[in-house]
């Protein structure tokens, strides 16, 4: 039996207490429109996040300027849409997500904050034929891609090193990069997506993304004589399973991304780029309240989703983890190790980079409305020959250390 799957980034439903925790935050294609044809349903969902932190890295006094170890810290996120189901059974509408900017400046106030469209996307499909969506949005490798154990029915916190709580306590330096597909790198630029009906639990996608750019920017920039790690015409496919046995669920999904690189047109070419290439495997399996999984992402990329440098060395990023969730209740850990070329000179004076973040948590539906968290985070960085603090090449500041420990609330509609 064909089911139609459709996306919506502020009505998702899942299970009593972690569907709270997902709303107006996660787009998947996990669940079927319900509207009656001929109507339109429209959405103005939004969150106020708050919460109050303690931390300690590497570099927090550094440069004749030192970093506060504890602090408050919050945000605030509207999610605007619409769905609609015509007589003739077409199904359509659009989405966005509204961000409060993070400001960065010692003397940052109110005053200063600013609002930006992260994403903003809209839709059209029939039962029988699949779905299209168009705009500033995820790719296809997003949308089949469990085991991050960051959001959805795999959140046991504010999302883990791909959370906020380590933007606002440690400076970007010292963060391990998180090299999975909820990123700004992969999210925010302009795309088409395409997600075929699910058949007996097995669905696909496939994506295209001309410029590594956001709906609002043109002309796209297709060669200069400045360096960049810019994709370009990027293509990716995903395909998910789910199934139920003796109990268990069980969802097996895998993609891969291709991009080329925007070229370097001077003669002095000492850093230039070339494609990407990236496979990506994630599984989950389920058992009452328990779910344990992973996920790998691997291949010639660079950073988030970049283009490596010609000569680099590949990619290779793995991360497991499990939740537990009881109730309005749940509460886990996730562990990854990201192995990758990092900073490269040439001639070369720097090694590969390792990244490793560790995070646990827990969350509680207070209400609806009101979800409460506890995070802590704890991440490293290493690469020989690389200054993290000054980014630049040298032999000090090879290593970098963060950890956070937040207490805080969302509170949503």
């Amino acid at each position: 039996m064909r089911q139609f799957v459709l996306v919506s980034a502020a009505t998702l439903t899942a299970a009593v207490g972690l569907a709270a925790i997902a709303k107006a935050q996660v787009t998947t294609p996990d669940f079927t429109q319900t509207i009656s044809p001929g109507s339109v349903v429209a959405r103005l969902d939004g969150r106020v996040s708050q919460w109050y932190g303690v931390s300690g890295f590497t570099g927090q006094s550094y440069g004749g300027t030192k970093y506060s170890g504890s602090g408050l810290a919050g945000y605030m996120r509207l999610f605007p849409g619409f769905d609609g189901v015509a007589a003739n059974g077409l199904q359509y509408g659009a989405q966005a997500e509204i961000r409060e900017n993070t400001e960065t400046s010692a003397s940052a106030g109110a005053s200063t904050e600013t609002l930006y469209v992260l994403r903003d996307f809209g839709y059209l499909g029939l039962p029988q034929l699949g779905l299209v969506r168009f705009g500033q949005q995820e790719g296809a490798l997003y949308l089949n891609d469990a085991g991050r154990f960051e959001s959805g029915n795999e959140a046991f916190d504010d999302g883990g090193w791909n959370g906020d709580v380590e933007n606002f306590f440690v400076n970007s330096a010292q963060r391990p990069i998180y090299p999975w597909t909820w990123s700004n790198s992969t999210r925010t630029a302009d795309k088409i997506d395409y997600i075929t009906p699910t058949w007996n639990g097995l669905n696909f996608s496939a994506s295209f993304e001309p410029n590594q750019t956001g709906e609002n920017y043109s002309p796209a920039v297709t060669s200069t004589t400045t360096s960049t790690d810019m994709r370009r015409n990027t293509f990716e496919i995903g395909t998910t399973y789910k199934t139920k046995l003796d109990g268990f669920g069980i969802i097996v999904d895998g993609g891969y991304m291709n991009a080329g690189a925007v070229a370097y047109n001077s003669t002095a070419n000492g850093q230039s780029y070339q494609g990407l290439s990236v496979g990506s495997l994630g599984a989950t399996v389920t058992y009452g309240g328990i779910t344990v999984g992973g996920n790998t992402k691997f291949g010639n990329m660079n950073g988030q989703f970049e283009p490596n440098y010609k000569g680099g060395a590949n990619a290779i990023a793995w991360l497991t983890g499990g939740v537990y969730t009881i109730g309005a209740l749940s509460a886990g850990g996730s562990y990854f190790v990201y192995d990758s070329q990092g900073d490269y000179s040439t001639p070369t004076t720097e090694g590969t980079r390792r990244e490793m973040g560790a995070a646990a948590g827990a969350t509680y539906v207070l209400a609806p409305g009101v979800k409460l968290f506890a995070s802590y985070l704890y991440g490293t960085r290493h690469q020989d020959g690389y200054d993290f603090l000054s980014g630049t090449a040298g032999s000090a500041n090879n290593n970098t250390m963060a950890q956070v420990l937040a207490l805080g609330t969302w509170l949503y509609w």
